[in-house]
């Protein structure tokens, strides 16, 4: 959303915005893009109103000044064909039919092409590929006590035996506990570090670890609670809260995680 937000006020150009279907596709246009386009100073008269008769302006399709931006489901061929588009963004590519691609992005010499996703199933998933072959950024957070950068791992997270409520991370140097305030405070001051060398791609990972609206008490109740309800809702919490992709012959992995190794008595 805040890309194309930057493209519409500041850099206009034709934007196609690819989910997985159609559906989802109309559903982010009204629930995301139409509000972000109605509140947004910075946008608000960029795209007149749907209900103007010459205004452009669809569900799919919203035109601006210089460009417009289109919805469009990746299980829709004919909504693929012949888009001359110089910004592509590819919303949930790991739940794309496999005949989903990008080619009218070879028209324009500027062109940018950013793919988004929770991970699935290794060895099957498009977001982990395309990761692995980029420079592979992971959000580096230092220790409030020990200064040491370090990339945010589920293993550090250790709470008392039976109480996620006192769930806190632990520093990977100096095993210092973090408390919520100190994880948020060094997001904000982060850095992106490359563990691959850059050949045109930039890769960038990012876990639920990381959000400034979930404590970790809540990860830690909420994987007890996925393993406690079966596998398919750990693989959930490993997608979708770890950003990790799922191995079926090694689930029960992430059972006997450090996490519960190490948890105290």
């Amino acid at each position: 959303n805040n890309i194309i937000g930057y493209f519409i006020a500041h850099d206009p150009a034709p934007i196609l915005c690819m989910q997985p279907t159609l559906e989802m596709a109309q559903t982010w246009s009204k629930d995301r893009l139409a509000p972000m386009l109605r509140d947004t100073p910075a946008l608000k008269n960029k795209v007149k109103d749907a209900r103007s008769r010459d205004s452009g302006n669809t569900t799919l399709h919203k035109q601006f000044p210089g460009g417009h931006v289109t919805a469009c489901g990746a299980n829709s061929p004919a909504s693929l064909a012949s888009r001359p588009i110089r910004i592509l963004l590819a919303d949930e590519v790991d739940r794309y039919p496999l005949s989903a691609g990008s080619e009218g992005t070879q028209n324009f010499f500027n062109r940018k092409v950013a793919m988004f996703s929770t991970p699935t199933v290794k060895g099957a998933s498009r977001i982990e590929s395309a990761f692995e072959d980029s420079d592979q950024r992971y959000y580096n957070l230092k220790c409030h006590d020990c200064k040491k950068p370090q990339v945010l791992e589920w293993s550090q997270v250790r709470w008392e035996k039976d109480k996620p409520e006192s769930a806190k991370y632990h520093c990977s140097e100096c095993d210092v506990e973090w408390s919520d305030v100190q994880r948020k405070q060094a997001i904000r001051s982060g850095e992106w570090i490359a563990t691959a060398p850059f050949s045109g791609t930039a890769g960038f990972h990012l876990s639920g670890l990381y959000s400034p609206w979930v404590d970790i008490a809540e990860l830690a109740k909420l994987f007890l609670e996925s393993k406690h309800t079966g596998q398919e809702a750990l693989r959930v919490f490993v997608n979708t809260v770890l950003a990790q992709s799922w191995e079926e012959d090694e689930g029960d992995g992430v059972e006997t995680n450090d996490i519960m190794v190490r948890a105290k008595n």
